[in-house]
């Protein structure tokens, strides 16, 4: 059976290696922190393969992101850049 979800969280999670090879120093803090997220999203996410899409996946990780946000005190700077980061690997993981 297809699952979308996982599937589009490996995409992303590629898109985002792939961008921290190449990254400026300054984006490698944001990179670092968001990649591992993505393990853990799909750990704790509770979903019926069947019953989802891959954009699924870009909301239940966006959600997850800003309430790690609060919960590590992370700064407005870099919530930011990381939310600008999230952008970029969207689009350049396409649907």
């Amino acid at each position: 059976m297809s699952d979308p979800f996982a599937q589009r969280a490996k995409a992303v999670q590629r898109t985002l290696l792939t961008m921290e090879e190449n990254a400026d120093e300054s984006e490698l803090f944001a990179l670092g922190y968001m990649i591992p997220q993505i393990g853990l999203v799909q750990e704790m996410a509770e979903y019926d393969p069947a019953d989802v899409v891959a954009e699924d996946f870009d909301a239940t990780y966006w959600q997850w992101l800003e309430s790690t946000f609060a919960q590590d005190n992370m700064s407005e700077a870099d919530r930011e850049q990381i939310a600008a980061l999230w952008r970029t690997a969207v689009a350049r993981t396409g649907h």
